[in-house]
């Protein structure tokens, strides 16, 4: 509903600190009646020729009009009080300065707030580190959270920025930081991989049975046992095209390709192309065991949670809240697919879990 009209102009007798009762349109000026819906909100000015007052009033289409000085916004004594007009007075339709959008002399506009009934569109952003609004599309194509201040976190939020300290990308979960990101290349330069080992144990098994194949045949042909302390031979050497499988009197069992080694193997160590393995009992826990983390939300006193991956018996399980509350649960009823959760004043939490059990 619009609150500014051009031409509106009426008097009004004696008001005092009450309502205007509008004595109709001065000459080639319109009434507030015909501009305004009744009811409506409008901007006004009252002026005596000694004194004025602006704000919102309220029409009220009538006989007479009225219009009611619903909010003063300011007057010529600076206050934000009703004036008392004694004697004839003009008041007509403007809008107040206070609400006027301005430029100042830099061409600037200064708001303290904009409400936008319908699409508002803003230019692509050209400099990313300048203060220009984003629109949808550049919003959706490019963001990143910079910066850390997890007291500001609600629930339900994902962030990820580059630390201020300088020390990585970091990832946040609601109020929990969950630390620096570890980019593949990163990995794949400081951990042997699934894969990696696979691959690497499928080729020292299949140069395994290479030599131990060619070893055997040279024990048919020599007729004698093949190593270093008998005196009958010190290296054997097996050729196949570009690659070369040779037991070194080092005590190393090395593949070369061309003059380049690529897989070592004594009874230390096995080395892959400059990486080494680690075997399964250098591992952190039992192998014949697993260990599952996984987050679960809103789950209610008494209720189930179910593993993420499940067990192939019942595990030993950790369940604690996540955030920056007093810990009041703790698991019960654990099997091989999932737990029971225990909360100590009932309701429900969000929390964090640990099991470990048989694969």
């Amino acid at each position: 509903m619009t609150m500014l009209a051009n031409f509106v102009l009426e008097t009004a007798s004696s008001p005092g600190v009450g309502d205007f009762v509008l004595n109709g349109a001065v000459a080639d000026r319109r009434a507030f009646s015909q501009a305004f819906p009744n009811g409506g909100r409008v901007f006004y000015f009252a002026d005596d020729g000694t004194q004025a007052e602006w704000g919102v009033g309220t029409l009220t289409i009538g006989n007479p009009c009225t219009l009611a000085r619903s909010r003063v916004i300011g007057n010529t004594q600076n206050t934000t009080d009703l004036l008392r007009f004694s004697g004839g007075v003009q008041v007509y339709n403007e809008i107040p300065a206070e609400f006027l959008v301005q430029l100042d002399e830099n061409g600037a506009a200064s708001l303290k707030s904009l409400t936008v009934l319908s699409e508002l569109l803003v230019p692509q952003v050209s400099d990313w580190s300048s203060n220009q609004a984003v629109g949808a599309v550049d919003a959706k194509n490019q963001f990143v959270k910079q910066g850390w201040n997890f007291a500001n976190f609600g629930t339900n939020q994902i962030y990820a920025g580059w630390r201020t300290d300088g020390s990585g990308l970091g990832l946040a979960v609601d109020k929990t930081d969950l630390g620096n990101v570890a980019f593949q290349s990163w990995v794949g330069q400081n951990y042997a991989t699934t894969i990696q080992l696979n691959t690497a144990m499928s080729s020292a098994n299949s140069a395994q049975g290479t030599a131990n194949s060619a070893l055997a045949a040279a024990n048919t042909a020599n007729g004698t046992k093949l190593n270093i302390t008998d005196g009958t031979a010190t290296r054997l050497t097996v050729l196949y095209g570009a690659m070369r499988a040779q037991y070194q009197d080092d005590g190393n069992f090395v593949i070369y390709s061309g003059t380049a080694p690529v897989l070592s193997v004594s009874s230390q160590s096995i080395n892959w192309n400059g990486h080494g393995f680690a075997f399964t009992e250098d591992l952190p826990t039992d192998p014949g065991q697993k260990i599952v983390m996984d987050v679960a939300t809103s789950v209610s006193a008494g209720g189930r949670v179910t593993f993420a991956v499940p067990f192939s018996d019942t595990p030993k399980v950790m369940a604690q809240n996540f955030g920056d509350g007093d810990v009041n649960c703790h698991a019960y009823a654990p099997d091989k697919n999932g737990f029971s959760l225990h909360i100590n004043n009932g309701g429900t939490t969000d929390i964090t879990y640990i099991a470990k059990g048989p694969k």
